[in-house]
């Protein structure tokens, strides 16, 4: 079970949305005239569409039969139930895992926003843990660094836009 609500990605695609047509106002008479400068207003959008992907659209929640995967901005945690000691926050999510410390929630959705779907998550959180066997040893706690091509790619194009768009004829 993911969980992840739907105003998350209004948001998300409202916010792409307005990128687009921020741009195409910017095209519009008395706007640039030639291909570079079209392209050198249009060079900071890929940046904005990964930052938009990265911070709102990947992070998430997701329960499995027994473990949690939180999913997020830059890391990914697999999380065995048996290990959850408790959650905790005030503003964000914070589960707290045996031996591992505290482990922040970054999912748009249980964090900062949403009280109520933050304590949803939270309580999932807890029924789960109190059903697994502290010892369970089938799953064990990993983080692992959710950084690679998108890293690259959003402000590599961007960069490579702004080069192309100052190194034009």
């Amino acid at each position: 079970m993911k969980k992840r609500r739907l105003s998350k990605v209004f948001l998300s695609s409202a916010a792409l949305l307005l990128i687009v047509l921020g741009e195409v106002l910017l095209q519009l008479p008395p706007g640039p005239e030639s291909w570079d400068g079209r392209l050198l207003v249009l060079a900071p959008a890929p940046f904005g569409i990964y930052v938009i992907w990265r911070l709102f659209l990947n992070p998430y929640v997701l329960f499995l039969e027994s473990h949690a995967c939180v999913n997020n901005a830059f890391s990914r945690y697999r999380i065995p139930y048996g290990s959850v000691s408790g959650c905790k926050g005030r503003r964000g999510l914070l589960v707290e895992v045996n031996g591992y410390g505290v482990i922040p929630v970054d999912a748009f959705d249980a964090s900062f926003v949403g009280k109520k779907k933050r304590e949803e998550i939270a309580a999932e959180f807890e029924r789960r843990s109190s059903e697994f066997p502290q010892n369970d040893l089938r799953v064990t706690f990993s983080r692992v660094s959710t950084t690679g091509w998108p890293e690259y790619a959003g402000p590599g194009m961007t960069l490579l836009l702004f080069l192309i768009a100052l190194t034009g004829p």
